[in-house]
């Protein structure tokens, strides 16, 4: 048999093979099949078993390299982050009820969600961070452009920001150590801080901030 036959006196050549006609195609032929077969026995070439080695060992460290996803915002001049597990989604501007006897700085009141009722809280006040410079005729009330909402899979919780910056990932590994105080806030609430082009967002430990949360209201 030829070495590649099918590429001279075959399909690919002049097809003058007298087995042509039997099989109609080389493909289907037994010489194209074993020539094939042939090839997996091949001895390796000279360093290809070191180098698909160091191929794998490098593929695997990469995927050990394990990133978190964060919805980043922003509220007066800090940037903040939460985990994107407990994000819920982005709300425009919206109405929210007072309760009578129940309101406080912290607690601002309720709102309805797709027919959900969903308690508004103040992260602004409960990590005692600064309200924005308003202008003469901004006083007196505050429109804020976006809400989040948040779950943790003990109910729904919604929190005015200023701005949101989007799902950012982050190196667990890489979070830098959080100062004793982030603006005013607490160091508890604080996991860590990571990096977005030249921003310093300090991301909230969500578990304590849902117990914050839960004591608002109570």
């Amino acid at each position: 048999m030829l070495e590649s036959c099918w590429n001279t006196i075959g399909y690919a050549g002049d097809r003058s093979c007298p087995e042509l006609e039997r099989w109609s195609h080389c493909y289907h032929c037994p010489h194209f099949t074993s020539a094939g077969l042939s090839l997996l026995d091949r001895e390796p070439p000279e360093g290809y078993l070191a180098e698909n080695t160091e191929a794998v060992a490098i593929a695997k460290e990469e995927e050990q390299v394990e990133t978190s996803g964060a919805v980043v915002f922003r509220i007066s001049r800090e940037w903040l982050a939460l985990s994107s597990q407990v994000f819920v989604s982005v709300l425009e501007k919206r109405i929210v009820r007072p309760v009578p006897h129940r309101n406080s700085r912290m607690f601002r009141g309720l709102t309805s969600l797709q027919g959900q009722i969903i308690p508004v809280v103040s992260v602004r006040e409960l990590l005692g961070l600064e309200a924005e410079y308003l202008t003469e005729e901004e006083k007196g009330f505050r429109v804020y452009s976006r809400f989040i909402c948040v779950d943790r899979g003990f109910g729904r919780w919604i929190f005015a920001v200023d701005e949101v910056f989007g799902v950012h990932h982050y190196s667990p590994d890489a979070l830098m150590d959080a100062p004793a105080t982030v603006a005013k806030a607490p160091a508890a609430y604080t996991r860590g801080l990571f990096e977005i082009d030249g921003k310093r967002i300090s991301l909230l430990e969500d578990e304590l901030l849902f117990e914050a949360f839960n004591r608002i209201i109570k």
